[in-house]
């Protein structure tokens, strides 16, 4: 079911109007099918969107007398999940949100619950619509950046089992947010350039702001990838540092034993005659003697602090 939005009305993105009843300029949300459907799109437009809506891209073209384009957001609870895709239509009394599914309805809700639409025209609900997709995204940023420090502090304190999975999907996440940051970015730099004077200049110019705001955030979200590889570096140095543990273990236990091994070898050669094996007390002596050097090796090993 299309939702029509007329902006001249007071409250124009809370109060869904008739479609008969609406006057431009108007904001729609419309399925592809009903977009298919509309007589007043060109064939080229139509042809543009289609593929736009198969690449899963945020992505900006400009002609000379409409903008179309598409988005592809992530999921915040799944970063490098399937992402959420949508495209638009927009001319100068017109804007069409082309969207299967709901995130068009639940962003031009955030905008009327937010009130950042200030101007009644279609450029301006564009770009309350693209500020609203990464208005919280720093809260997303920082809530991920803790969970990473309590990973951190959780290796280091209390060297915790973290798998090496769990660390690489910080890094994952932090990877495709920041391709989506700059992929915003660029669909903003490309609309502010206003080449086909769709929009008002000064209109335009506010797009401006999102080109700064989506760079900031792919900034924050490389900072985060580098901080994720640490964290990685970290896990694969408490690896590294356990099996040298063990390595130790094993070749102290080794040398403990490699007098026990000479003697049991020199005695055990099949040979008529060993010095010492007509003495009745020569085996109470090698244990004695394997015993204090025993004893001598774990008083050195320890002194070194390698037990």
């Amino acid at each position: 079911m299309a939702v029509i939005y007329d902006l001249n009305r007071p409250n124009p993105l809370n109060v869904p109007c008739a479609p008969d009843a609406c006057k431009p300029p108007l904001v729609q949300i419309l399925t592809s099918d009903e977009f298919s459907q509309l007589d007043s799109i060109s064939q080229e437009a139509r042809t543009e969107l289609a593929a736009l809506e198969l690449s899963e891209a945020n992505f900006v073209e400009l002609y000379p007398a409409f903008v179309i384009g598409s988005f592809s957001v992530p999921d915040k609870t799944d970063p490098t999940g399937d992402p959420e895709t949508l495209s638009f239509y927009l001319e100068a009394d017109h804007l069409i949100f082309i969207d299967d599914g709901t995130i068009a309805q639940n962003t031009l809700n955030k905008v009327a619950t937010t009130g950042i639409l200030t101007k009644p025209t279609t450029s301006h609900a564009l770009y309350a619509f693209m500020k609203t997709l990464i208005a919280d995204d720093f809260t997303w940023f920082s809530a991920m950046e803790d969970a990473m420090e309590a990973l951190e502090d959780a290796m280091i304190t209390r060297q915790a089992d973290i798998s090496s999975q769990t660390i690489m999907s910080y890094r994952r996440a932090a990877m495709r947010m920041g391709s989506y940051y700059q992929q915003i970015g660029v669909m903003a730099d490309l609309i502010a350039d206003n080449e086909n004077k769709v929009m008002s200049r000064e209109e335009a110019r506010t797009f401006g702001h999102i080109v700064s705001h989506a760079n900031h955030l792919a900034d924050r979200a490389s900072m985060l990838r580098e901080y994720s590889l640490q964290l990685y570096e970290l896990h694969q140095t408490q690896i590294d540092l356990k099996q040298n543990s063990t390595m130790q273990i094993l070749t102290i236990v080794t040398v403990m034993f490699a007098p026990l091994t000479l003697v049991t070898g020199w005695f055990g050669m099949n040979l008529a005659v060993l010095p010492g094996l007509d003495w009745p007390y020569m085996a109470f002596t090698i244990i004695g003697l394997a015993a204090i050097m025993i004893v001598v090796m774990v008083i050195f090993f320890k002194k070194k602090k390698w037990l």
